[in-house]
């Protein structure tokens, strides 16, 4: 996959660098692949707000938090696309690829799920 676009080298000037700065060890495995592939990515276990509905009614809103873990990766780093289900294992830890989200520039950001507890991998055991 190619990881750049337009004039300027993003993949090679701004996430490789970024890449090798800031990411980290990770394993990827797609049931297209069959086995887990090392990858390098930077792990985000942040925290995002939620838009609750109401408030417009003169109540006060209800605000809420729920973490959302990201891992920021590079198009170039696969051999076969990511998909939503796939398993990503960062620091010790399963995690299902909820969505696939591009930055049109050569980078990805795969929003994640924790996967403890599934009985449905994709393949053979992952913990």
């Amino acid at each position: 996959m190619s990881g750049s676009t337009g004039p300027f080298d993003w993949d090679g000037l701004v996430l490789g660098p970024c890449q090798d700065v800031f990411g980290e060890a990770v394993e990827w495995l797609s049931g297209r692949v069959g086995n887990w592939q090392p990858i390098s990515g930077i792990f985000d276990d942040a925290y995002r707000p939620i838009d609750v509905l109401g408030g417009g009614d003169g109540m006060s809103p209800v605000h809420i938090t729920t973490t959302r873990p990201i891992l920021g990766v590079r198009e170039g780093a696969f051999t076969t696309p990511p998909e939503q289900g796939d398993l990503i294992r960062v620091r010790g830890k399963v995690y299902r690829i909820q969505e696939v989200r591009t930055d049109s520039h050569g980078g990805l950001h795969l929003e994640l799920n924790d996967a403890t507890g599934e009985s449905d991998a994709l393949q053979g055991d992952y913990p």
